[in-house]
């Protein structure tokens, strides 16, 4: 199963932030690095690693970035 974060609101949310959190974070866990950089990219990433995807949405809520999990089939 995939699971992927959205922004609740995609304009809210800036470059220098993802980049601040990918910074700091992206080298806590093997593979978060990539999910930061789908973020930035595309506006969004997924994974069948829910671990990461929790991991990327807990460092981002620190941030007070509000996103959105879902649950893909």
């Amino acid at each position: 199963m995939r699971y992927k974060i959205i922004f609740k609101d995609k304009d809210k949310v800036d470059e220098k932030t993802l980049r601040k959190v990918q910074s700091k974070h992206g080298n806590d866990i093997e593979g978060i690095n990539d999910l930061y950089e789908q973020l930035i990219l595309h506006g969004t990433c997924d994974s069948t690693i829910v671990s990461r995807i929790y991991y990327v949405a807990y460092t981002l809520s620190l941030e007070n970035v509000e996103m959105i999990i879902i649950r893909m089939n």
